[in-house]
């Protein structure tokens, strides 16, 4: 029976829109093998746990694994473990991330922020195309933001720049540009706009239209996309956001539930909610 069940994993996902994605997929009894993901393994561990007890009948085909995608060693030993247990997975969901209110002057909250949500995000999906995980026919889908519209920017010529940017390096490079504009205090003076959250949900956004260019992602038929989930009661989104968990799980959801396959339509395509959306 499990060999027959597709395989998705979500990365950061002991609570928030990634347990909300996994939650929904159990009650479903989606035809999956599911992995849930954490950075620290205790608190992912306990959220397994909690699924399972409520979920018992999922016991064949829900996994845990530790997964701290700043880390290579843990993304090392997660592919290793993939590869004994599944060979690859179908559908990788990339949901880690960070939002911060920190004050400008907390200059290591704001990087860890673009860390995570930009650099690490696109490290490790780099190493899973790279390692070949995805199985053809596939699916890689990213939590962006409606933060991340291009809009805020204040230089055409960024703005530009995004648009016309065709590889995974181009968008690192206007990554570490407003890095080091924001270090040295001139992101603004510089075109940019002032939040890190934003500027690495621009990277985040733009990432699947570059991807879809990418030789292996075509020849394998694999569908990439990053989605707006709304503003979601979480702790990043806070108890005055409209709606709940599971209203902007069930996004993710309808993109993993997409027919397997390349579609023209929506390859590369950001979706504000469950409606592609221009990034302008």
């Amino acid at each position: 029976m499990n060999s027959n069940r597709k395989i998705v994993l979500v990365t950061g996902s002991n609570k928030g829109i990634g347990y909300g994605i996994i939650e929904i997929l159990l009650q479903k009894k989606s035809n999956l093998r599911i992995v849930l993901t954490s950075r620290n393994e205790d608190l992912g561990k306990k959220s397994f746990n909690k699924l399972l007890t409520k979920y018992p009948y999922s016991k064949d085909y829900f996994y845990y694994h530790q997964l701290d995608i700043t880390n290579k060693e843990s993304i090392s030993n997660l592919i290793s473990w993939i590869r004994r247990e599944f060979g690859k997975i179908d559908y990788l969901v990339n949901n880690a991330g960070l939002g911060t209110y920190a004050s400008r002057t907390e200059i290591d909250i704001h990087m860890s922020v673009l860390e995570v949500n930009a650099f690490a995000t696109i490290n490790f999906t780099e190493e899973m195309i790279k390692k070949n995980m995805i199985n053809k026919k596939g699916k890689i889908i990213f939590v962006g933001s409606d933060s991340g519209y291009l809009y805020s920017l204040k230089s055409n010529k960024i703005k530009n720049d995004f648009k016309n940017a065709k590889t995974t390096q181009d968008l690192l490079n206007l990554a570490q540009s407003f890095k080091n504009s924001f270090l040295k205090g001139t992101e603004e003076k510089d075109g940019w706009c002032s939040s890190c959250y934003s500027v690495s949900k621009m990277i985040i956004n733009s990432y699947p239209r570059i991807l879809s260019y990418r030789r292996e992602i075509e020849k394998n038929d694999i569908s990439v996309y990053s989605v707006h989930l709304g503003w979601v009661k979480t702790d990043m989104g806070g108890s005055h956001a409209p709606l709940t968990i599971r209203q902007g799980a069930e996004c993710e959801v309808f993109l993993i539930e997409l027919p397997d396959g390349i579609n023209k339509e929506y390859q590369g395509q950001f979706f504000h909610r469950f409606k592609v959306s221009s990034l302008d």
